[in-house]
C-alpha cells in the first residue's frame, strides 16, 4: 500500500512544519503556564512533537499511520497520567490529542483553508484553556441554577420546537401560520430572557433601557408585551420598565423609514420629516421618564425571577394569532379597494411587512406617493392600538393610560409636521 500517490512538494512541508510549530507553542505554553511547579504534565516540547506528529501524518495521508501515531500518543498519555497521581483530571491529555489533529488538519491537503482554520481553532482553544478560572467562577458562582435550566428551554423554544412547525398556512385557505405566531412568542421570551441577564449584569437601570433599544430593534410589539409584563410583576420597578417600553417604540420609527426608503426612495423622502419628528418625541419621553426613575432612589433593587417566562409569552401568541387572522379575513373580504384599511390592520400585526408592502404598490404605481405615506401612518397608528391593548391585557391598566397618552402625543407631533409638509 503506498502511503502517498504524489510527492510532497517543498512548500507544502515548510507551510505544515511552520503551522505545527505555532500549534504546538500556543497550546504547550499554556499548558506550561497553567501547572503548579510540583504537577507533572506533558511541556511545550511534548505538544510541539505531537502537532509535527499530526502534521508529517496529513502529509502523507496515510490511514495506517495516522491511526497507529494517534493511538501511541493515547497510550503514552495514559501511563503518563497515572504515573501522576497527584494530577486530577484530563484537560491536559485531551489538549494534546486535539493538538495532533490540529497538526493533521493544518496538513491535509483536502481541505482548502485547513492551516488558517487550524491556526484560528488552536487560538480559541488556547483562550478557552487559559479561562479555566473565569469559566469555572462563571458556572458555579455566577449562573443559578435555574438561569442554566431556562436557557436550555430559550433554545428548545428556537431550535427545537419552531423548526418542527409547519412553514405554510394551516386551516382554511392557510389562515394560520404556526411559525409565525410561534416567532412572536419567540420574540416576546427573548425580549424577557435577554432583558434579564442584561439587568444581572449591567445593573437594572441599564439592562432595561438596553432591552428596550434591543427588542424594539427587533419587534417593538414583543418588546412592548414583554416588558409591560415586567410592569405588572414588578410594580415597585415600573419606571425603568416604562422607560424601556418608551425606547422601544422610538426606535421603530427609524426603523420603518429605513425600510421605506430602501425599497422607494421617493415615499422615504415623504415620510421622513414625521417619522424623524415621533422619533425625538419617544426620545424625549424616555429621557425624562428615566429622570423620574432616576429621582426615586428608594426604589428597591430588581427582584430575583426567572430569566424565561413562557406563560405571559405564549398568552400574547394566542393574542397575536387572533389579530393575524382578522388580518387575513379583512383583506380577502375588501379586495383591491380596500388598501389602505388592510394595511392598517396589517400593521397591527407587523409594521415592518405593512411599509414593505406599501413601498412595492408605490413603486409600482399602484398606489400614489401620498396615499402610501398615509397608509404606513396609518399601519404605525394601527400598532400603537395593539400595543396599548397588550399593555392592558398583561394587568396594567395605569401602564396601558399612559402608553396611550405617550402614543396620542407621538402621532399628534408625526401629524402636525406630515401636514406642515404637504
Amino acid at each position: 500500500m503506498a502511503i502517498r500517490e504524489r510527492p510532497v512538494q517543498p512548500q507544502d512541508l515548510l507551510r505544515a512544519t511552520a503551522v505545527a510549530l505555532l500549534i504546538g507553542f500556543l497550546i504547550g505554553a499554556e499548558r506550561e503556564f497553567s501547572r503548579a511547579e510540583t504537577e507533572r504534565q506533558p511541556g511545550v516540547r511534548d505538544f510541539i512533537l505531537i502537532a509535527l506528529t499530526g502534521s508529517l501524518c496529513g502529509l502523507l495521508e496515510s490511514l495506517w499511520l495516522t491511526v497507529t501515531a494517534l493511538a501511541a500518543i493515547a497510550v503514552l498519555l495514559a501511563v503518563f497520567h497515572y504515573q501522576s497521581p497527584e494530577r486530577s483530571g484530563i484537560t491536559t491529555e485531551m489538549a494534546a490529542v486535539t493538538t495532533f489533529c490540529l497538526g493533521y488538519l493544518a496538513s491535509a491537503p483536502g481541505v482548502a483553508f485547513g492551516p488558517t482554520l487550524a491556526v484560528g481553532l488552536t487560538v480559541a482553544i488556547t483562550m478557552l484553556l487559559e479561562a479555566k478560572r473565569a469559566l469555572h467562577h462563571f458556572i458555579r458562582q455566577t449562573i443559578t441554577e435555574q438561569e442554566f435550566t431556562d436557557t436550555l428551554r430559550f433554545l428548545a423554544l428556537v431550535f427545537i420546537i419552531y423548526p418542527v412547525l409547519p412553514a405554510g398556512g394551516v386551516g382554511p385557505e392557510g389562515v394560520f401560520v404556526p411559525r409565525q405566531v410561534w416567532l412572536f412568542v419567540i420574540l416576546v421570551s427573548s425580549v424577557s430572557f435577554i432583558g434579564y441577564f442584561l439587568e444581572k449584569f449591567l445593573g437594572p437601570r441599564a439592562g432595561a433601557r438596553l432591552a428596550g433599544l434591543l427588542g424594539g430593534l427587533a419587534s417593538s410589539t414583543a418588546a412592548t408585551a414583554s416588558l409591560a409584563r415586567s410592569c405588572v410583576e414588578e410594580p415597585e420597578n415600573a419606571s425603568r420598565y416604562w422607560q424601556g417600553i418608551l425606547l422601544a417604540n422610538a426606535v421603530q420609527f427609524p426603523r420603518v423609514l429605513a425600510i421605506l426608503g430602501a425599497v422607494h426612495p421617493a415615499l422615504g423622502q415623504a415620510l421622513a420629516a414625521p417619522l424623524a419628528t415621533m422619533t425625538a418625541v419617544g426620545l424625549g419621553l424616555a429621557y425624562f421618564t428615566g429622570r423620574d426613575a432616576q429621582a426615586q432612589t428608594q426604589r428597591p433593587a430588581l427582584r430575583v425571577r426567572n430569566p424565561l417566562r413562557l406563560g405571559p409569552a405564549l398568552r400574547f401568541g394566542a393574542l397575536f394569532a387572533i389579530i393575524v387572522l382578522l388580518e387575513k379575513v379583512a383583506a380577502a373580504a375588501a379586495g383591491s379597494a380596500g388598501v389602505l384599511a388592510v394595511s392598517a390592520l396589517g400593521g397591527a400585526v407587523d409594521v415592518d411587512a405593512a411599509a414593505l408592502s406599501l413601498s412595492d404598490l408605490a413603486k409600482a404605481g399602484v398606489l400614489p406617493v401620498e396615499a402610501a405615506a398615509l397608509g404606513a401612518l396609518l399601519a404605525l397608528a394601527a400598532n400603537a392600538v395593539v400595543k396599548t391593548a397588550l399593555a392592558a391585557q398583561s394587568g396594567a391598566p395605569r401602564l396601558a393610560r399612559r402608553l396611550a397618552g405617550s402614543f396620542f402625543a407621538i402621532f399628534v407631533a408625526g401629524a402636525a409636521a406630515w401636514g406642515l409638509g404637504m
